[in-house]
């Protein structure tokens, strides 16, 4: 009985860590996002207004985290399933170099674009709890959800979250 017992909590354990809906926590404070103080990979600034009109996936990752690598390759299937028009998947590294980034990002993101942010001075303020870390704001860009840990971002599930953001 005791054994059957554990099986029954794994399981339940397992489907409650699987389920990605469980970790989009609807933001209830300001829905005014920190500012972004990032820079592209070949040294220009990014704002969030470059992105007007557009609902934004903001993933905030860094190459020494595990989770946030095998994030991401499902943040690009997101990324090719979305409407480049109304939606925007966009990438900030937390901290870390150019050099360190560059080398990282030419293995892992094709087809998409990393942000820099080296000291992790202008990324601070949209991570309080880790990484991986993602933000989803809506056209007029505020914050609508907060996801922190990795989630499969591919799932029809999340997908038509992501989508039914007006």
């Amino acid at each position: 009985m005791y054994k059957f017992g554990l099986i029954i909590t794994s399981m339940i354990a397992t489907i409650a860590v699987g389920a990605p809906i469980d970790k989009f926590v609807v933001w209830d404070k300001s829905p005014a996002p920190p500012p972004l103080n990032v820079a592209t990979l070949s040294g220009g600034k990014v704002s969030l207004t470059d992105f007007s009109g557009r609902n934004i996936v903001l993933n905030f990752w860094a190459s020494w985290c595990a989770p946030c690598l095998k994030e991401i390759p499902s943040l690009l299937e997101l990324k090719r399933q979305l409407p480049d028009e109304k939606f925007e998947v966009l990438f900030a590294n937390y901290g870390e170099s150019k050099e360190q980034v560059k080398n990282t990002w030419l293995n892992i993101g094709e087809g998409a674009v990393t942000f820099i942010d080296p000291g992790g001075k202008g990324t601070k303020a949209w991570i309080d709890i880790g990484l991986p870390t993602t933000v989803i704001l809506n056209k007029e860009h505020e914050i609508i959800y907060k996801i922190v840990g990795d989630i499969d971002w591919s799932t029809t599930e999340v997908v038509n979250i992501i989508k039914s953001i007006p």
